[in-house]
């Protein structure tokens, strides 16, 4: 059928358009409008499509939706990481690794892998302090633990950004409310100006602390201090000129330069014009390093002075820097380990310890109750920091005898709140009946003897070794320690009148029960044991004694006087010759450390009233209870005691005689021999109103 005029013609088909531009329109990328392109009829040229076509990428739409699902799934982990914790209860013992206790999981018939708790707490601590750096607040080495009004401001940021698929960025802050103000500016430019004693001395001193003390209580790093003295850190740092008089404190009760005393004063005052000039606590203020080391070193001394118990107070605050800047959790895995961290370590470590054993002897609670995972100071000398912290092979390390003080310490920690905390406590932990105390001190003297077994050669005590230097002091403290540790593992204050300290198989001695034998004879023997160490040990060293020593010395004592008093009223047939040589052996040590240390004074005229009773010669009376005994004595009875002290010779002092008027008076309690006296000498140290109510506590 042909076409009509009345049916037109379709339309003719239109040109096929490549779908891609020739190759002089993508070179110069412009629009390319076909085959032969009016681009090339212009310029002349063939229009060619030689070259090869390109892959594109995914489209820009495709990668915003990525991004936005990457950032809200980065949100919602962080979100839930902190929901977690809210649905768990906190911890509040010492860390996992370091704890003798382990709770055993309900037996079933298949057993598996203990499941460890998520460690996302520094994860969190660290993304907040990140996180309120970026809105103003000046969060640089500062720690926000996951209980805290911050946590929650967090989570809801998070909680933002995952509504809004990014990073929320932060908005002009009104510096009024975020910066330091000028008038508080004041506090912190407020620098005292210390008084420095001659170099010579000062290098003297230094090398006195490092020989007699820092085997012992490693504090600070050598090198680098000896460097920062040497080119005058103390006189453009007020902080570490702080540490460096903290140390000259310390030091001087083992130097005979007169120039360490206060003038006119007596060997007692050494040390006291370094340690009167520390300024002890800041209005306003950023805690340092330096600042944990002079409140550690500052501890020490006044172990030594007439109020011993304000080291209690240094350590307090001490917890509280270290707790503001993190410094009790352990820091996120990184290749490079850096002298900073370390010191941060050794710092910790030793107010830890210092904590521990001075809390035990004074009886009250430890200043770091929370918990910590901090890792043990690397066991490496302080002239191999330098050499990537590797200590030669072969080459027994001083910083092995810290890792092991810490871990008695720890056992120390364990012991407190189980055998001396509240019956609330002690049922939070599982108290069921007599039966569990048993339990308890069988699994602290496993936890013992396991240590024990572990000390390495060098620190193991050999009391006819001859080597007189670091590993020999190293192992006689760490011997005395173990054995005093012991009786802190068994024995709970037999009279509130003795001494308000806590030791382990105390607890068992005065109650009648199966463990009382027991935890007699290993009380009676760890006591022995460190008065025979701890005499050695002061005949080949010939110098004054660190607290860590005459503590235990006094226990040890105490423990077989009460054993002679129990002996002599139950009418046993027992020679009591030998105890009473180590109690004579006690006083000889307190004598000799008497010239340095006030607290050594005390002791020895403590001991003096006990032995004033004379048991073995009928004067304690035939009492029933040690709270009936009649504290006062006869003249007679002071005279029998003094006639077996003139027969103790006493090594001759270092520093020389000197002349001790003793305090103590017929009639006078045991609680009135150790209360102070005196209290306004230390009141000089502090500078501000609340740090002198804090030390109105009361006598010991």
């Amino acid at each position: 059928m042909c076409d009509s005029p009345l049916n037109p013609a379709s339309p003719p088909n239109k040109p096929t358009r490549l779908q891609r531009s020739c190759d002089i329109c993508r070179k110069k990328k412009l629009r390319c409008d076909g085959p032969n392109c009016s681009n090339c009829s212009c310029i002349g040229s063939p229009c060619t499509y030689l070259l090869p076509t390109q892959n594109r990428g995914p489209k820009n739409m495709l990668v915003q939706a990525l991004r936005k699902e990457n950032a809200a799934l980065r949100a919602q982990l962080r979100s839930q990481s902190l929901c977690s914790l809210c649905a768990q209860p906190r911890g509040y013992g010492p860390s996992k690794s370091a704890s003798v206790f382990h709770h055993n999981p309900p037996e079933s018939d298949t057993t598996a892998e203990p499941e460890e708790p998520p460690e996302n707490n520094d994860m969190i601590s660290d993304e907040l302090a990140s996180r309120f750096h970026q809105f103003g607040l000046s969060a640089k080495n500062k720690y926000y633990g996951p209980s805290g009004g911050f946590a929650l401001a967090n989570e809801a940021m998070a909680m933002k950004e995952k509504y809004l698929g990014r990073r929320i960025v932060s908005y002009p802050r009104r510096r009024l409310y975020w910066d330091i103000l000028p008038w508080e500016k004041e506090a912190f430019s407020n620098r005292p100006q210390y008084i420095y004693p001659p170099g010579d001395l000062i290098a003297s001193l230094i090398q006195l602390f490092f020989t007699n003390v820092h085997p012992t209580v490693p504090i600070l790093h050598r090198p680098s201090f000896e460097h920062a003295v040497e080119h005058g850190l103390h006189f453009r740092d007020t902080e570490f000129g702080g540490v460096l008089l903290s140390l000259l404190a310390v030091a001087s009760r083992y130097s005979e330069d007169p120039r360490v005393f206060v003038e006119g004063d007596t060997s007692l005052s050494s040390g006291w014009k370094f340690a009167n000039q520390v300024q002890i606590v800041k209005k306003l203020f950023q805690p340092t390093l330096y600042e944990v080391q002079m409140y550690s070193l500052m501890s020490l001394f006044c172990l030594g002075t007439s109020l011993p118990q304000n080291s209690w107070v240094y350590m307090a605050l001490a917890s509280r820097f270290l707790q503001h800047r993190g410094e009790h959790r352990k820091k996120r895995e990184h290749d490079n380990l850096n002298f900073e961290d370390e010191l941060w370590k050794r710092a910790f470590w030793s107010f830890i310890v210092l904590d521990r054993m001075v809390s035990v002897f004074v009886g009250r609670p430890s200043a770091f109750l929370v918990d910590y995972d901090v890792d043990l100071p690397l066991e490496v000398d302080d002239e191999y920091w330098d050499h990537g912290f590797m200590q030669p092979l072969g080459k027994p390390s001083l910083m092995s005898y810290s890792v092991y003080y810490a871990r008695l310490c720890e056992i120390v920690g364990d012991a407190m709140p189980r055998l001396y905390g509240s019956k609330k406590m002690k049922l939070e932990l599982g108290w069921d009946g007599p039966e569990w105390e048993r339990r308890t001190v069988a699994k602290f003297d496993s936890a013992m003897n396991d240590f024990f077994d572990s000390i390495l050669p060098h620190l193991r005590w050999n009391p006819d070794s001859p080597q007189e230097g670091p590993f020999f002091d190293q192992a006689a403290t760490l011997h005395v320690t173990y054995h005093y540790v012991q009786i802190i593992v068994g024995f709970t204050p037999v009279s509130i009148y003795l001494l308000r300290c806590l030791e382990i198989h105390r607890p068992y001695i005065q109650n009648h029960s199966a463990l009382t034998g027991p935890s007699l004879s290993i009380c009676l023997r760890a006591a022995r044991t460190i008065l025979q160490t701890a005499a050695t040990w002061v005949a080949k060293a010939n110098r004054i004694p660190l607290s860590n020593l005459t503590n235990p010395v006094c226990v040890s004592a105490l423990i077989l006087a009460l054993n002679m008093f129990r002996t002599k009223r139950a009418g046993l047939a027992t020679n009591l010759d030998k105890d009473l040589a180590h109690i004579g052996t006690a006083l000889e040590i307190f004598k000799f450390a008497e010239s340095r240390l006030q607290p050594a004074g005390r002791y020895w005229e403590l001991l003096r009233e006990l032995l004033s009773l004379d048991p073995l010669s009928g004067g304690l009376p035939p009492n029933d209870t040690l709270d009936s005994v009649d504290t006062g004595a006869s003249e007679a009875q002071f005279a029998s005691a003094d006639r077996f002290l003139s027969n103790i010779s006493v090594p001759e002092l270092l520093c020389g005689n000197q002349i001790y008027e003793p305090s103590l008076q017929p009639g006078m309690s045991i609680d009135q021999l150790l209360a102070s006296t005196y209290t306004g000498s230390l009141d000089t140290i502090f500078d501000n109103q609340l740090m002198s109510m804090w030390m109105d506590t009361g006598p010991l």
